[in-house]
């Protein structure tokens, strides 16, 4: 038995050697994500992703929510501590002092630049903080009066900062002088964020309610039972001790959701690429029982049992899954160590990663490429022993079988489910289920184009009929397709899915990100908005400021945050309540502007329906901080999913918010004001910010699209790494293929026809298959692709496909069916015709 499983893989070692390949690099590529991720929660778990470890504070007191999802969000805020909390931790035996820290944003400005921006945030400290992090100054001195700083050591080098130097610093107050007095040493946490240390008092005054008390316990005390007596005593309070402490103060919630994100990203590849490698080792070995059926029929009339033969193709499955795993183990650490180098390259690793591979995640990655042969092969296992001898080598000898009805009706199904999602998802324009729904509907279409190719192949034949009577090649080629469409349709079926596949993944972010500007453009009312550096924002008073501006009729602020309503977090703006009107045009379904205030939120219709919320009902929400607090809604306004689902009043909002800057102003101007005045005086009375920007409507959404096209390279990966496993899995399907037709080949070249006219026989019929699997999987692709964008936006069908990125990506396809197509035939026709048509055993 184990001398025929390997003869018969020694005999098709060339064909299986792709499938070998793919499942390698698929069970590596899993090995690497976990490999990635369980790093990742390494540092996690010792604290090494923590800028503040809080090592001089022995126990460290925050405030304690139920709702720690919303917290963790890049968006939440820190619950701050109830006024009453120091002096509860104040009065309790054995408590020495009690510091407390409330961070703010503050930035040094240096030759009108803010040092630190979207990716590398800057926060303002009380030096009560470094106190709790044991950090002295390198020079200098502590901040002891207003207007005194200390400088981590990274933001003073680049400002060319010392003791005695005087420097502008900026928070959400406004910019002002500030005195510096001491510099940090490197390495004390400015390496993982810039930090300033500001005076107690004015640290306080500036960053409102603590977030975090450092309780320094009395010479002897007992700490641990210190902490329960917090715990007991204190209520509202999560008491922090050990390594614990480091997730005190943890503001960069984005940077410490990078680990995670990456894990889900490498998770979702690596499945995408089972999927693919699943689906083409299925067919494979459908195809691998199909050719061998006269083999099968000689082995069953010289004696073999059904179940010999079925143990022989499941022996060879798993030969197949034992020589990938294998290799997986090294493409797996190799796949880790490239993708850990990436990932570093674009600065998306949490801070103090060490890629740690251990034994379970290649161990994962191996079993899974082991286990996927086998199962993929299981309904070839079935039918290779359940066919009787004689029929079988009826069926080899006579020609291919037409396709069955069943199939017909399959593909006529599924092409109606497709049909009713894309009703769906236009019926549902503005919710997320509308999005799901088109990009479902996409899919099943390609499926359903799968299903119906060989009928889809004769339809085509019969229109080119005319095309093909008078040049000889193309004759044969008709005849060869119309005798054996299911051949031409296994050619067609992997390249139109890589096609499709490509096009989804490449162009969803386009198309998205064109629908959201389409929508902003039509529901923005503002005519001018004012702008500070990429993810520092405005001073919190710029909106009142440029409201006494000549010409203006309305300016007001926002800043995105998150909330909750008794289900998953949703995304929001903070507002001015009075400006809403004329800054946005948004289409009312219930309630009125003028009854939105403080005291009121505003929400959106999709989300007021799925919540059972009505204009007028009282509502309790959970702010950025996860705090609960009521409220009232006031208007309930429909608008596509660019537009938050909440707008929120942003003074009762933005005490609890630690970043106090507005992203913008958004301004209406008086009807007939002129433009360019209103921003020449905008510009002027807003003079002294830094990196002041003031822009059209048209401005403004450049400026989102370019800020849109910095992550563009996550697009691109995941295109290169499924794509890429989708055109491997063409590419072994044409390869099999192709050798499969050496015999026809062989009679051609015997009634006559040259090697160059077979070569170009085959080159035509390659580019035609490529071309029409292009535009199959290109119209598909299209199709979904719109109706997102009809989805986003409730208006109109979107869709964004560059033409100096859709050209490549076709070509790169047409040339994937070219090569594969004439790779085999290259090899084929090195042979003697003579000996390459007579039949194999």
């Amino acid at each position: 038995m184990t001398a025929l499983v390997l003869r018969g893989l020694r005999a098709r070692a060339g064909s299986l050697a792709v499938s070998v390949l793919t499942l390698a690099l698929g069970a590596g590529l899993t090995t690497a994500a976990l490999s990635l991720q369980h790093s990742a929660d390494l540092a996690a778990a010792d604290g090494s992703d923590a800028a503040w470890r809080l090592s001089g504070a022995p126990v460290v007191v925050v405030a304690e929510t139920d709702l720690r999802a919303i917290t963790a969000t890049p968006s939440g805020e820190p619950p701050r501590l109830d006024p009453g909390v120091l002096t509860a931790l104040a009065d309790l035996p054995g408590v020495e002092r009690v510091e407390a820290e409330a961070p703010f944003a503050a930035y040094v400005v240096a030759d009108g630049r803010t040092l630190g921006g979207q990716a590398d945030r800057s926060w303002g400290h009380s030096w009560a903080l470094a106190r709790a992090e044991r950090l002295t100054p390198e020079q200098g001195r502590e901040p002891r009066d207003p207007g005194e700083i200390a400088v981590d050591a990274r933001t003073a080098a680049e400002a060319g900062l010392g003791p005695g130097d005087r420097t502008e610093v900026l928070t959400a107050d406004g910019t002002f002088p500030a005195l510096v007095t001491g510099v940090l040493a490197p390495g004390a946490g400015g390496d993982r964020e810039r930090a300033l240390f500001f005076a107690p008092g004015e640290a306080a005054e500036r960053g409102g309610a603590p977030v975090l008390a450092a309780v320094l316990p009395r010479e002897g005390a007992d700490t641990g039972r210190l902490a329960r007596e917090i715990a007991e005593q204190v209520p509202g309070t999560r008491v922090l001790t050990g390594a614990d402490r480091g997730d005190a103060l943890a503001l960069d919630r984005a940077g410490r959701e990078l680990g995670s994100g990456m894990g889900r990203f490498l998770g979702t590849v690596a499945v995408l690429a089972f999927v693919v490698a699943g689906v083409m080792v299925s067919g494979l070995m459908n195809l691998s029982v199909r050719r061998r059926s006269r083999e099968f029929a000689l082995l069953r009339l010289a004696g073999a049992t059904p179940g010999l033969v079925r143990r022989l193709v499941l022996g060879e499955a798993l030969v197949l899954g034992a020589v990938a795993a294998v290799l997986s183990l090294g493409a797996g650490v190799a796949a880790a160590v490239l993708l850990r180098g990436f990932f570093a390259a674009m600065g998306v690793l949490p801070a103090g990663f060490d890629l740690v591979i251990g034994w379970s995640p290649p161990l994962a990655g191996a079993a899974l490429a082991l286990a996927v042969p086998p199962a993929a092969s299981w309904r070839p296992v079935l039918a290779a022993g359940r066919t009787a001898p004689v029929e079988a080598l009826r069926t080899a000898a006579a020609d291919p079988a037409p396709a069955s009805r069943a199939r017909l009706v399959l593909g006529a199904l599924t092409l109606l489910g497709a049909a009713a999602l894309f009703a769906v998802s236009w019926a549902a324009a503005g919710s997320q289920g509308a999005v799901v729904a088109a990009y479902t509907a996409a899919m099943v279409l390609v499926l359903g184009i799968a299903l119906l190719t060989p009928d889809l192949v004769r339809a085509a034949l019969f229109a080119l009929r005319p095309l093909t009577r008078g040049h000889p090649a193309s004759l044969v080629v008709h005849r060869e397709a119309l005798a054996d469409p299911r051949r031409f349709s296994g050619v067609v079926t992997p390249l139109t899915v890589t096609a499709a596949v490509a096009c989804l993944l490449m162009f969803q972010g386009s198309t998205a990100t064109e629908a959201r500007l389409y929508s902003l453009g039509e529901r923005l009312g503002a005519d001018l908005v004012v702008a500070g550096p990429e993810g520092v924002g405005v001073p919190r008073d710029a909106a009142e400021r440029a409201a006494r501006v000549p010409g203006v009729a309305a300016a007001g602020g926002f800043r995105q945050t998150v909330a909750s309503g008794g289900g998953p977090y949703m995304f929001a703006y903070t507002v001015d309540p009075g400006t809403v009107p004329d800054l946005f045009r948004l289409r009312t379904e219930q309630g009125e502007w003028g009854a939105f205030d403080e005291s009121s939120v505003a929400v959106r219709a999709d989300v007021a329906a799925a919540r059972g919320w009505a204009a007028g009902e009282e509502v309790t929400l959970a702010g950025p901080d996860g705090r609960e607090f009521g409220t009232a809604v006031a208007v309930v306004y429909r608008a596509g999913l660019d537009f938050p689902e909440l707008l929120l009043p942003r003074d009762r909002i933005a005490p609890r918010m630690l970043d106090g800057m507005d992203s913008g102003v958004y301004v209406a101007l008086d009807p007939g004001a002129d433009p360019d005045e209103a921003a020449r005086l905008l510009a002027r009375e807003l003079d002294g910010t830094p990196g002041l920007r003031v822009m059209d409507r048209g401005g403004h959404l450049a400026d989102q699209a370019a800020a849109a096209e910095e992550d563009g390279w996550i697009t691109h990966l995941m295109v290169a790494l499924v794509a890429g496993f989708a055109a491997i899995g063409a590419v072994n399907t044409l390869v099999v293929s192709g050798f499969a037709r050496a015999r026809g080949f062989a009679l051609l070249r015997l009634v006559g026809a040259s090697r160059r006219q077979v070569a170009g026989m085959v080159a035509g019929e390659s580019l035609a298959t490529s071309c029409a699997a292009v535009a199959l999987g290109t119209a598909a692709a299209a199709l979904g692709l719109a109706c997102t964008g009809y989805a986003f936006t409730a208006q109109a069908a979107v869709l964004s496909m560059p033409l100096e990125r859709y050209l490549p990506m076709a070509a790169a396809v047409v040339g994937i069916g070219l090569l594969a197509n004439l790779a085999p035939l290259a090899v084929v026709l090195r042979a003697r015709p003579v000996h390459a048509a007579a039949p194999s055993a």
